[in-house]
């Protein structure tokens, strides 16, 4: 007896992997349940092993599934990298050995092998191959008793501008391999409950950020496709005139950058979005946006690296990159996206802080936060107001003429105002420069008055970052206090419903558990996170630091903020989702 419905479907690029698992994803929904669905796939346009994976359940499901419980395998490859990493004694395996040439069929004792004639079904309405996945699709459904009615409704949907014909074969198609999987395969015992009629929105975590940027106004956005951050600009390109919003692919990503700082400087709520080599090409804009202060949000979201590394694998490799954009010390946020639903709220927080501070915002994702999508049901989008600061779009008074774009303040925060406001002629040069944009680097450096302008201009920026540090919620512990807690797991980013889950396996056996998780990075908050290491230490509960990178990057960056060391540590960094099963194990490891 099972209580979610697991499916992946697999093949190579070009069989319609993406197309099939949507589908089954969307099937789930439409079933009333909640989904978690998650894509792997090759840098190559065809060919390579790609797959789906749909988890679903009546229950909160956020994280992939430890196992797979029935798979439709496509290709042979399906054998040597899905059935023996993620199947176990009970799951089944749909395939046809004709139709698709597998010849090799290992798989661990109790696996159940279904070789389905799905090509011959599929021929008896069509000529297309791909018509087999259909046939594929309506027998895992019915493998699980999913009403077929939504999955043709789906098909009706989905082929609404081709011809009545080509809607009926598919959806023929899909009742004949319901129907022959009823029939000759003994169908899973669950207790899973299917409703109709439920309103939720399926959406994938840099599609989440891209709407609620939208939702927030943004008004410019640029960037050069980059795998895995292009998802966010291909979702604006087709949303985004539809708002007001200019959506620009520029040439490349010193280009991509430049443009998205202009923008915000000429008064734009201004983002962009890419991966870790196109930010490697961003990182002297970030400065120069910093120096003239002008808001600006980056959106990075990581793959593995160094250099090309793994294009289509992910990681939470590029924390050191993030720190180290552009030279000097200037002030800037980094926050890191921790899930689906964080990253609608999140495109608005980023908005709201990089005009309020007049600062560069870096967004820390990476592919599987970015490229793995959720049921959400209750979005509020009147949440978070928009906040524009100090921005002043009317004529300068006589008495603030001429006008001061950098002077000094309480908060470091300058009134700002933008080309084209009467009075409001200044300079904005990627120089150091005095309150009224004046560059005292090319002749005065050195001199006693540009001496005291370059350490009165460093105090006013920097300031920022204590008033922003005020404002951004410290981090909390989730669980258990210092006083039941057995193990606190520390994690960032996109590792949270993981840990959660894992945390909650653990549970059920009776170990209680805690979790610390840090979404703000920049500014930290020191205080607070170096007192609840230290109390739970203290208590002698052992504290596992999780992340999916090589050399444990914000165990480091936590050790240089709080002197305080996390020694046991689980780190991935092959590029593969992390399983709750695996976070597991390192709990127990440690325990």
């Amino acid at each position: 007896m099972v209580n979610e419905i697991n499916i992946r479907i697999s093949g190579q690029n070009g069989d319609g992997i993406f197309s099939s698992g949507e589908t089954l994803a969307k099937i789930c929904s439409r079933s009333g349940l909640v989904v978690h669905g998650s894509r792997s796939y090759q840098s190559i346009i065809r060919g390579g092993h790609v797959s789906y994976s749909v988890r679903a359940a009546n229950h909160e499901v956020r994280a992939p599934a430890d196992y797979i419980d029935v798979l439709i395998a496509l290709r042979g490859d399906s054998f040597l990298v899905d059935v023996p990493l993620m199947m176990k004694s009970g799951g089944i395996v749909l395939f046809d050995s004709k139709g698709s040439r597998i010849k090799n069929t290992d798989a661990p004792d109790g696996v159940i092998l279904v070789d389905m004639p799905a090509s011959e079904i599929a021929s008896r309405f069509s000529d297309l191959k791909i018509m087999m996945n259909t046939v594929l699709v309506g027998a895992s459904i019915a493998l699980y008793n999913l009403d077929l009615s939504i999955f043709t409704d789906l098909l009706a949907h989905t082929f609404v501008n081709k011809s009545a014909e080509v809607i009926s074969t598919n959806i023929s198609a899909a009742e004949a391999g319901y129907k022959w999987a009823k029939e000759n395969v003994k169908l899973i015992e669950h207790d899973i409950t299917f409703t109709t009629g439920t309103e939720t929105i399926f959406l994938g975590g840099n599609e989440a950020l891209a709407l609620g940027m939208l939702n927030s106004g943004l008004q410019s956005f640029a960037y050069y496709p980059m795998t895995p951050a292009t998802p966010v600009g291909l979702w604006l390109s087709k949303y985004g005139p539809m708002s007001g919003c200019t959506v620009k692919q520029m040439e490349d990503e010193i280009n991509v950058a430049n443009y998205a700082v202009g923008a915000g400087y000429a008064g734009a709520r201004s983002a962009c979005a890419t991966s870790g080599g196109g930010f490697a090409l961003m990182t002297e804009a970030i400065g120069f946006a910093a120096m003239i202060e002008a808001p600006v949000v980056f959106i990075e979201v990581a793959r593995g690296g160094p250099s090309t590394g793994l294009p289509t694998k992910t990681e939470q490799g590029d924390l050191n990159q993030l720190f180290g954009a552009s030279q000097g010390d200037f002030p800037r946020a980094i926050i890191a996206q921790t899930g689906v639903k964080d990253g609608f709220y999140l495109g608005h927080e980023a908005l709201n802080i990089a005009e309020k501070y007049q600062i560069p915002v870096l967004i820390a994702s990476d592919l599987y936060m970015g490229e793995h999508f959720e049921t959400l049901e209750d979005l509020d989008f009147d949440k978070i107001p928009i906040e524009r600061g100090k921005l002043i779009m009317d004529t300068i008074p006589e008495d603030q003429r001429p006008y001061k774009r950098y002077i000094d303040t309480e908060d470091g925060i300058s009134p700002r105002t933008i080309p084209g406001v009467e009075g409001g002629q200044h300079d904005a040069g990627s120089d150091e420069h005095d309150e009224f944009g004046n560059l005292v680097s090319d002749r005065r450096s050195g001199y006693p008055e540009a001496i005291e302008v370059r350490i009165q201009q460093m105090k006013k920026r920097m300031k920022k970052m204590d008033y922003l540090l005020k404002e951004l919620p410290a981090p909390q512990v989730e669980g258990a206090s210092a006083d039941e807690a057995k193990i606190l797991v520390v994690g960032w980013g996109s590792t949270l419903d993981t840990i959660r889950e894992a945390r909650s396996q653990l549970e059920k056996e009776g170990v209680k558990t805690a979790q610390l998780h840090i979404k703000y990075v920049l500014p930290f908050h020191a205080d607070e996170v170096k007192e609840i290491l230290n109390t739970y230490n203290d208590k002698g509960v052992k504290i596992l630091m999780v992340e999916a990178n090589f050399t444990g990057q914000m165990a480091r960056y936590i050790r240089a903020e709080t002197s305080f060391e996390i020694k046991e540590k689980y780190l991935r960094y092959e590029g593969e989702n992390m399983l709750p099963r695996e976070v597991l194990a390192a709990m127990k490891e440690v325990l």
